[in-house]
């Protein structure tokens, strides 16, 4: 698995290797359910399969990103055989498997035997979270054509990698129609390792020229090259979608980004071969956009530049730099240095333990191993390696100190708080389990790694498949009540539109089948049109109060009773639901204890107690203002 001499004609080391592969992928990234952006895409498929439904919703009745996505529509085609939330189940699977087939296929281009299996388990391993707050990640546990794309852009770098010119093109084409924004950031870094072989290739740049004409000719999307974001377009994104500014970003993305730059940097001075080369070409493109993306978004305040997102090329420049610390890994272990190994992990646990600038000094140290390791006793180096193994223990502690806090908040329930896959995410931690284990296998006799497959492997991955879902009990019931819009009791007309209180655009969209009124979740459009923006901020300015006294009552710094009595005021009804020129909701779905009247509920019950988990209540907006006393200056005339 680690260093055989001739890895192609050992067999078991492939299959050892394949489930030690499967089986981190499994135990790390746990299907998060229809979250996050995956519930957008879920929309966009419903959309294309029951348009005259969905239209009405404003994440689109003023125009998204799907249109620029294959994906959307291979959803409503998957959603008339299977139901979604079995469709996003697999779908995550699957994508996630290609991710990591792509990955090795992409290493094994790239460097030699030994070495690539190491930088394999890195980024199958390592934090894979770039951007704004951690909010993105390459390899997502959840279903979107993102983690399709990045799998398909590393399968086109493999293989132009190895010259072969016209899949490798083919491969970045197809990523293209599923997620163009993932392709370009890529396809960056792939212009600027291409420029690296061949400086002809700067010739791309005349594509800029009808690009410019298309867009001063107004031709969609192109019109949007020269389009300024007016002042109310702006502060609406700033407000909700700061992760499009770079120059909003905090110091602990910036710290991130630095840390990949030093170790990419590092990489092509030190690492020979293709590695170095691409290792370069992130450098290059990762700088180039980035800078682009301050320039034209921050600066400039372009529409189209702004949903372009090219500071996306992070992903890769992220997930190359995860490669890099794999090679770095087994260089050192090869070498026996162990202490500089350690130093290299606890350079990577500070990093990415929010230590802010911390690592700095141990990379500095790292850089000048040589020098020290020459001036120093072997004694003294063994007391460095003790000391960054105490540093690396003390961290893990505190860390599972502050996960145990959480796991008995949830009465110490795996189906509540998987603590086990928390451990695991902790950096280095899987990693040097797998390695250790890489590094054994080659002194295993045959007989012994076939019983070892046996009763090691092919059991954790059993294991690992059936805890492999990771939503919780509420999540999975209201997943698995898909398209009953009766669940209430009561029949709801096509075009209702409802408010569903607690964030939720599963509620509406998937459980009722119809139209939601507003969500957060609806922000995420605002970048790809103005009007989406104006739309929005009137929704929100309706429903704002119940946003804020819902987090009143959820606030757990409210003594129990009080929050088990605290309810939704008059006032915020009153609001929400009062006729006016603009469209207001039909329905609102709200979980406390109202005094109004209820036109339906739906209980979900705790598996394990047996007791009501949550119980959700459906409110008619015109019954509710029949039922809501006068405001006090009505009752004065």
């Amino acid at each position: 698995m680690s260093r055989a001499s001739k890895p192609s004609r050992d067999w078991l080391a492939v299959v050892a290797g394949s489930l030690l592969g499967v089986l981190l992928l499994l135990h790390i990234r746990r299907y998060a359910g229809i979250n996050h952006d995956a519930v957008l895409y879920m929309g966009q498929g419903l959309l294309h399969r029951w348009p005259e439904i969905y239209s009405a919703d404003p994440f689109f009745s003023h125009g998204s990103q799907e249109k620029f996505s294959l994906f959307p529509r291979l959803l409503a085609l998957a959603f008339g055989v299977a139901p979604p939330p079995l469709v996003f189940l697999l779908g995550t699977l699957g994508s996630l498997l290609l991710f990591g087939a792509a990955s090795w296929c992409c290493l094994r281009a790239m460097m030699p035997a030994g070495q690539r299996f190491w930088s394999w388990l890195a980024v199958l391993t390592l934090p894979s979270s770039y951007g704004f707050a951690g909010m993105f990640a390459y390899g997502e546990q959840f279903f979107t054509p993102r983690t399709l794309a990045e799998a398909l852009c590393l399968l086109a770098i493999g293989l132009l990698s190895l010259r072969r010119w016209v899949i490798g093109f083919g491969m970045l084409a197809v990523a293209t129609v599923l997620h163009p924004l993932q392709t370009i950031a890529a396809s960056i870094i792939i212009w600027m390792w291409l420029i690296q072989r061949d400086r002809r290739w700067l010739h791309a740049l005349w594509v800029l020229l009808p690009v410019g004409v298309l867009a001063a000719l107004g031709v969609a999307p192109f019109g949007g090259l020269f389009v300024r974001m007016d002042p109310p377009w702006m502060e609406s994104l700033h407000r909700f979608t700061a992760q499009l500014f770079v120059g909003r970003w905090r110091a602990s993305e910036y710290v991130l980004l630095a840390f990949d730059l030093c170790v990419l940097l590092y990489g092509w001075r030190s690492l020979r071969g293709t590695l170095g080369q691409w290792c370069l070409a992130a450098l290059a493109g990762g700088v180039a956009g980035i800078a682009s993306s301050y320039v034209l978004v921050d600066v400039l305040h372009l529409a189209l530049p702004a949903g372009l997102q090219l500071w996306r090329v992070h992903w890769l420049l992220h997930w190359l730099a995860m490669a890099t610390i794999g090679a770095f890994l087994w260089r050192d272990v090869m070498a026996r240095d162990l202490p500089r190994a350690l130093l290299l992990c606890l350079i990577v646990v500070f990093a990415a333990g929010g230590f802010g600038l911390g690592w700095c000094a141990g990379m500095a140290l790292y850089l000048g191993w040589s020098l020290l390791r020459s001036r120093s006793s072997e004694a003294f180096l063994r007391l460095l390696g003790g000391l960054f193994v105490l540093g690396i223990l003390v961290v893990f502690g505190n860390f599972v100190l502050s996960e145990w806090v959480f796991f008995r908040m949830a009465h110490y329930r795996l189906d509540l708080y998987a603590i086990d896959r928390r451990v695991l995410a902790f950096p280095m931690f899987a990693l040097a389990l797998a390695a250790t284990m890489a590094v054994y296998w080659s002194k295993l006799p045959p007989r012994t790694r076939i019983i070892v497959i046996c009763i090691v492997l092919f059991p954790l991955l059993t294991g690992g498949l059936l805890r492999w879902d990771s939503r919780s009990p509420i999540n999975r019931t209201i997943e698995q009540a898909a398209f009953q819009s009766g669940i209430f009791g009561t029949p709801l007309p096509s075009d209702a539109q409802i408010y569903w209180d607690d964030d939720s655009l599963i509620g509406p969209w998937l459980v009722l089948k119809r139209a939601s009124y507003f969500s957060p979740g609806h922000l995420a459009g605002l970048v790809f049109n103005r009007e989406t923006a104006v739309d929005t901020n009137n929704r929100l300015g309706r429903v704002m109060p119940i946003i804020e006294e819902g987090l009143r009552c959820r606030d757990r710094s409210l003594p129990l009773e009080a929050r088990e009595h605290c309810h939704i005021s008059d006032g915020a009804l009153r609001r929400a639901c009062t006729a006016t020129s603009e469209r207001r909701p039909d329905y609102l779905v709200l979980h406390y204890d109202q005094p109004q009247h209820a036109v339906g509920e739906w209980t979900i019950a705790d598996p394990v107690t047996g007791e009501a988990a949550v119980t959700y209540k459906l409110f008619r907006c015109t019954d509710l203002l029949a039922e809501l006393p006068p405001k006090p200056e009505e009752g004065q005339h």
